[in-house]
């Protein structure tokens, strides 16, 4: 391979400005969901709920605004009942790796419920960006 088409193989890999522009939207809507959320959260922790009951009861406060706001604001699409239902299950599963982590931190380290979450937020974040992007609002 020559070093000019290297070069290029390098340059068409390079994601797209509109690939870029939507990965910052998605940080920046997520901020608020994640502040939301762990709002949310942390309320019910206050409230002696349990953390996974906590975190499920979080989940499920966000799940509707969090559906207009990514959908809106980061994909630029409106949905519909299809990408709805594919939403839902994108977060059932973010829920679950959120959960399983949750709960090996809090077991198998000597973490607190709040730190805890606050260590489950960058796994969840990832996995959330690769549904969302590369299922829920692929053609977007």
């Amino acid at each position: 391979m020559t070093p000019a088409r290297s070069a290029e193989t390098i340059v068409q890999r390079r994601p797209s400005a509109s690939w870029r522009a939507r990965l910052a939207r998605f940080f920046g809507v997520g901020v608020l969901n994640t502040l939301f959320g762990y709002l949310v959260y942390a309320g019910l922790l206050l409230l002696h709920a349990s953390p996974l009951i906590a975190l499920l009861l979080g989940t499920l406060c966000g799940v509707i605004f969090n559906y207009f706001s990514i959908g809106r604001l980061v994909f630029r699409q409106r949905g519909g009942w299809a990408n709805f239902v594919r939403f839902i299950v994108a977060y059932a599963i973010v829920y679950a790796v959120n959960a399983l982590l949750l709960k090996g931190l809090i077991h198998y380290l000597p973490l607190g419920p709040f730190l805890a979450q606050i260590l489950c937020i960058p796994p969840s974040v990832l996995t959330s960006w690769v549904l969302m992007n590369q299922w829920v609002y692929k053609n977007a």
